[in-house]
C-alpha cells in the first residue's frame, strides 16, 4: 500500500472532521424559560456524549430580519459520530423540545 502522503486527497478525507450546524427560529409562544433551559442542556452535551469533539451554542445578538434565534455548532471526527450524537439518550429529549418550540429548523453538515 502506498503512503497516504502520496495521496493527499485520501489523507484529507481520512483526517477530515464533520461540522454540524443547526439554526432555530422559535415559535413566539415558546416560553423564554424553556428556551433558556434548553440552551443550558445543549451546552451540557459535551460532558455526556463522548463523540462530541466541540460544541458551541448561543442566541442571536443582532436581531436582524434574516437572523435566526439560536444556533448550535458541533464538530465530530466522523459522520458515524454525528449519527451516534443524534441518537444519544442525552440528545433525544432536546430534539423533542426544539422540534416543538421551533417554527423553523435549518441544518447543514460539512467536511472541514
Amino acid at each position: 500500500m502506498k503512503s497516504l502522503w502520496l495521496r493527499p486527497q485520501i489523507a484529507r478525507i481520512l483526517l477530515a472532521m464533520i461540522r454540524h450546524v443547526v439554526m432555530f427560529r422559535w415559535h413566539p409562544e415558546f416560553p423564554e424559560a424553556e428556551r433558556v433551559s434548553w440552551l443550558a442542556a445543549v451546552r451540557e452535551l459535551p460532558s455526556q456524549i463522548g463523540v462530541l469533539r466541540s460544541l458551541s451554542a448561543g442566541v442571536d445578538t443582532l436581531g436582524t430580519d434574516r437572523s435566526w434565534d439560536a444556533a448550535i455548532v458541533a464538530e465530530f471526527d466522523t459522520i458515524e459520530d454525528v449519527a451516534t450524537y443524534t441518537e444519544h439518550p442525552a440528545h433525544r429529549p432536546l430534539i423533542t423540545i426544539s422540534g416543538t418550540g421551533a417554527a423553523e429548523i435549518a441544518s447543514v453538515d460539512f467536511i472541514i
